[in-house]
């Protein structure tokens, strides 16, 4: 099976919940690191205590910096 891209991962999480793709959020956050993403933003998204909707929309605001990098 092929690596999903980042935006479908967003629609995953959006969908199922961080918690169903943790595996798959470790990779993101990595490859955010090196493509030097906001490191405020990835706080946010890994913190399980911001709420959902924070921690979506800091996720979507990652996945947006990625996808420009790319």
């Amino acid at each position: 099976m092929a690596p999903i891209t980042a935006l479908e991962l967003a629609q995953h999480v959006v969908t199922d919940g961080f918690a169903s793709q943790k595996d798959a959020l470790t990779v993101l956050y990595r490859t955010a690191r090196e493509q030097e993403v906001s490191g405020v933003l990835l706080e946010v998204v890994a913190d399980e205590h911001e709420p959902r909707p924070v921690r979506e929309r800091a996720l979507g605001r990652i996945v947006v910096q990625l996808c420009r990098a790319a």
